[in-house]
C-alpha cells in the first residue's frame, strides 16, 4: 500500500536517515577517525558530515536542515565553512521537501544542482516477499563486524580503511547487521538501522563476484522482515537516480522490495 507523503512522514524519513548518519559517525573508532579525517558537527536543525580524506559527496554532506524550522544565512554558510576549511571540492546540500526556506538561501548562496539527484523511497510494514537465493543470508553481531565491514567497503570500491569503520557498527544498539554467504565466504552485506518505528535501510553492498544471484534483494527482505519485528510501521531508503543509459541496480532492488519513490531530492554545490 502507498505511504502518503505528508510532511510528518517527510519529517521521519529524513530523521531516521539523519540519525542513522549520525551512529555511523559515533561508530567510528578513534584511530579511523584520525585516519580519514573523520568529522560531524551540528548546524541548525541539521548536521554537517565531513570525511577529509574521500573527497566523495557521499561522505561530505551538509543534511537534515530546515527540516523543523526556517534556518539563519548564517547557519548554512557555518556548514559550507566546514567542507572549505578541509578542502574538499565534492560536497552537497541536501534540500528534501517542506525544508522551508533551505532552497531559497542555497540559491541565494548560488548554489546549484548537482548532476546526480537521489530518490528518498519509502515503505509500510507490509510483509516482504520471500527471495529466492542459492545465498544464506544470515542477522550478525559484532564477533564478525571485521568481515561484515570489509565485505561492505570492498562491494563499495572504497579503501580497506573504510571497512574498519563500517566494521565498527555490527552490535551497536538499534542497529541490525546482514550477510550473505556462499558456503563460508561473505558475498554481500546490508544493514537497518531502527529509529522511532522508522526503519533506514542502508550500507547494501554485494561483492562483484557474486552480483546477479539475488544478495541484495534478499539482504533488503530480511532487514525489512526484522523491522517488522521491532515494530517498525514506516522504512526508508535513498539512492541516486540513475542517468539514461545506466543500469541502475540499486534503484531496481529497492523498488523490487516494495518501497515507491517519496520524492526526488535534489543535491546541491558549488558550480
Amino acid at each position: 500500500m502507498a505511504v502518503a507523503i505528508t510532511p510528518q512522514v517527510v519529517r521521519r524519513i529524513e530523521t531516521a536517515e539523519h540519525e542513522a548518519w549520525r551512529e555511523i559517525d559515533r561508530a567510528a573508532p578513534a584511530d579511523i577517525r584520525t585516519a580519514l579525517g573523520i568529522e560531524c558537527t551540528s548546524i541548525g536543525d541539521g548536521a554537517v558530515f565531513a570525511v577529509s580524506k574521500i573527497d566523495h559527496i557521499q561522505f561530505n554532506r551538509l543534511a537534515g536542515l530546515g527540516i523543523t524550522r526556517e534556518i539563519m544565512p548564517k547557519e548554512l554558510d557555518e556548514g559550507i565553512n566546514v567542507f572549505d576549511r578541509l578542502g574538499l571540492k565534492n560536497w552537497i546540500v541536501h534540500v528534501p521537501p517542506q525544508s522551508h526556506n533551505l532552497a531559497a538561501l542555497c540559491a541565494a548562496c548560488g548554489l546549484v544542482p548537482h548532476s546526480r539527484s537521489w530518490a528518498k523511497f519509502v515503505r509500510d510494514a507490509a510483509p516482504p516477499a520471500r527471495i529466492e537465493t542459492d545465498l544464506n543470508i544470515r542477522e550478525i553481531g559484532a564477533e564478525q563486524g571485521e568481515i561484515f565491514g570489509a565485505t561492505a567497503a570492498k562491494g563499495f570500491g572504497m579503501p580497506p580503511v573504510l571497512g574498519k569503520w563500517l566494521g565498527a557498527i555490527p552490535g551497536r544498539q538499534n542497529w541490525h547487521c546482514f550477510l550473505a554467504f556462499d558456503g563460508d565466504a561473505p558475498a554481500a552485506a546490508g544493514a537497518l538501522y531502527v529509529h522511532n518505528r522508522t526503519g533506514w535501510i542502508g550500507i547494501g553492498a554485494t561483492l562483484e563476484s557474486y552480483r546477479g544471484r539475488k544478495a541484495q534483494q534478499a539482504i533488503l527482505a530480511a532487514r525489512i522482515a526484522k523491522g517488522i519485528e521491532r515494530g517498525c510501521d514506516l522504512f526508508t531508503t535513498e539512492t541516486g537516480i540513475p542517468h539514461v543509459g545506466e543500469a541502475g541496480p540499486s534503484f531496481k532492488n529497492i523498488q523490487r522490495a516494495g518501497l515507491l519513490i517519496a520524492y526526488e531530492r535534489p543535491n546541491l554545490k558549488r558550480p
